[in-house]
């Protein structure tokens, strides 16, 4: 049986990892593979500018498969911006939706303009049905 009853704030990890929007897809892989992350929050500029996102698939489809040189490519041409959030109070099974029609694997979980963690696939996987305490 699956735990649905959890919320984003049940699941979702504190610690998030985040990068600036001037650096390079180089600088973001090397950064992913030491926090062993496949996204990573794109910091604001400002209380006013919105979170920005930049994942695994990112980086295949919009520089890789392209062809580009991920040294002099950089964060703010390939990310998305401003990212989809949720609540701390959203259900796993809205997450699963969103996931599912909006295509994507990750979502900053915020109050207002404070980031508070990230939920991705694996969490809702590891977390909602293999860990059905």
């Amino acid at each position: 049986m699956a735990n649905y009853h959890l919320r984003a704030r049940d699941i979702m990890h504190a610690e998030v990892a985040t990068i600036l929007d001037d650096a390079t897809i180089s600088d973001v892989a090397i950064q992913m593979r030491l926090e062993g992350v496949r996204s990573l929050i794109v910091v604001p500029h400002d209380q006013e500018d919105p979170f920005g996102i930049i994942t695994y698939a990112d980086i295949v489809s919009k520089v890789l498969a392209e062809g580009k040189d991920p040294s002099t490519v950089r964060v703010d041409a390939i990310m998305t911006k401003p990212a989809i959030t949720v609540a701390p109070g959203t259900s796993v099974m809205y997450i699963a939706r969103m996931f599912r029609q909006m295509r994507i694997g990750h979502v900053p979980v915020a109050e207002g303009n404070r980031l508070l963690g990230i939920v991705s696939m694996t969490d809702l996987i590891t977390e909602v049905i293999a860990d059905p305490g």
